[in-house]
């Protein structure tokens, strides 16, 4: 892999971790440490969704898993921001939070500009 100078864009998710963006992959880390690599030919999609979007692609998953008492775990109040990765062998969700929302946005048109250039 390449190093430091084809770096992009670093996206800091938390005091803990973040994402970094190449010329040919994204690097996910936790505490310094690279916990998955996505190369960017096999992302099928990247985007900054609402919670309650994500929910609603998620809930019919948590109806199977959890039964009937689905209905009575406790959900998210409203207002969350996840910036989700799809990939053809991985799937990233990250909680953005509120003040970081629009460089989230900006991380996924760099990454969509890559994709597509």
């Amino acid at each position: 892999m390449a190093g430091r100078r084809d770096k992009i864009l670093a996206f800091i998710v938390s005091v803990d971790g973040g994402l970094t963006l190449y010329q040919d992959r994204i690097e996910y880390r936790v505490r310094r440490k690279v916990e998955r690599v996505i190369p960017l030919q096999s992302i099928t999609s990247v985007r900054v969704e609402s919670g309650s979007a994500l929910e609603a692609r998620v809930t019919a998953t948590r109806l199977v898993a959890l039964g009937v008492f689905a209905w009575a775990a406790k959900k998210k109040t409203g207002g969350e921001a996840y910036l989700t990765i799809e990939a053809e062998d991985a799937f990233v969700t990250l909680m953005v939070d509120r003040k970081k929302v629009a460089a989230a946005h900006r991380f996924v048109a760099q990454v969509e500009t890559l994709r597509r250039g």
